[in-house]
């Protein structure tokens, strides 16, 4: 299997249009949509759409969990589900036009037996090229957040994993010791995980380069509209977007994953267009409604109006 993703903690998103939104006030929306969510379930989809070889795991629960899997299946995205005994979360997103107000559940708590059958069914699929695991994590029974992402890790023996999660997981994972190879944190989660926040570009690239946390690890730092800073293979890359008129932003971080995924098997000799390919994903899923969601003739433009030069 090519790629492997994870989603430890789905969910059914539910993002209302609200014009004027003001807090205790009666509201009725203009626009409802509903997907089905999870950073690592946008990222599966993402990958479903470009063609990937894909193989995804999560733990779904009670209707909201059976409404994921039939969402899924109607993609021919295969995944390998752990039914649990609670019920999958549901996320809130109030959009008014200008700022998004979200309201996320925490999640069920994921038994002891839930967890080992993760794993059982985790040891019948191959060594995948690439994992990635995506989304913060629920609570499980008998076991932190860390000693569970340990037994995936260590079962899956990926090639390559990227790990896109809360600034404060992701330096607990990687001041552990994880095998983990790549990370995609934005502006204000890299502040944190390297405990400064840089004031000048060069900055940026020295504590790539120099901070204990990120040896040896690929790091994809989105910037917003001001583009990104990469470090691949110790190298690093300043790429620049074009400008766009957003429509939902929720989601482009776990479209650019799933470009960056794609990209280590399809463009792995090719640093700058991994580069421009996965920053694509992230802009075109912007401009769609739905999270999750991109338009390969979008991609494919992009791709092209993106500049990436090593550094």
């Amino acid at each position: 299997m090519t790629i492997v993703t994870h989603t430890f903690n789905t969910s059914v998103d539910i993002t209302y249009t609200v014009p004027e939104f003001l807090l205790g006030e009666v509201h009725r929306p203009t626009e409802t949509i509903k997907n089905a969510g999870g950073k690592g379930i946008n990222v599966s989809k993402v990958l479903a759409q470009l063609g990937a070889d894909l193989q995804a795991f999560a733990y779904l629960g009670g209707a909201n969990g059976r409404w994921i899997a039939d969402q899924l299946e109607g993609l021919d995205i295969t995944v390998s589900a752990v039914t649990i005994e609670g019920e999958t979360r549901q996320c809130l997103a109030i959009n008014d036009g200008q700022h998004q107000t979200e309201v996320l559940e925490k999640g069920p708590v994921i038994s002891q037996e839930a967890q080992a059958k993760y794993i059982e069914q985790l040891m019948a699929h191959t060594h995948p090229e690439v994992m990635t695991i995506s989304g913060s994590s629920p609570q499980f029974e008998g076991a932190t957040a860390l000693e569970h992402l340990r037994e995936v890790l260590s079962t899956a023996q990926a090639q390559y994993t990227i790990l896109d999660t809360r600034a404060d997981d992701l330096k607990t994972a990687l001041d552990s010791g994880l095998p983990i190879h790549c990370i995609k944190p934005n502006e204000d989660e890299f502040a944190q995980l390297v405990g400064e926040h840089p004031d000048t570009e060069k900055n940026f690239y020295r504590l790539m380069k120099t901070h204990t946390s990120l040896k040896d690890v690929d790091v994809f730092l989105t910037l917003g509209a001001r583009g990104a800073i990469i470090k691949l293979d110790n190298h690093i890359y300043r790429a620049t977007v074009p400008t766009i008129q957003a429509v939902n932003a929720v989601g482009s971080g776990d479209s650019t994953v799933a470009g960056i995924a794609f990209g280590r098997t399809h463009f792995k000799q090719q640093p700058e267009q991994l580069i421009r390919h996965a920053l694509a994903c992230g802009m075109s899923n912007a401009l769609q409604k739905e999270t999750g969601k991109i338009n390969i003739a979008q991609v494919e433009h992009f791709a092209t109006q993106i500049q990436v030069e090593m550094v």
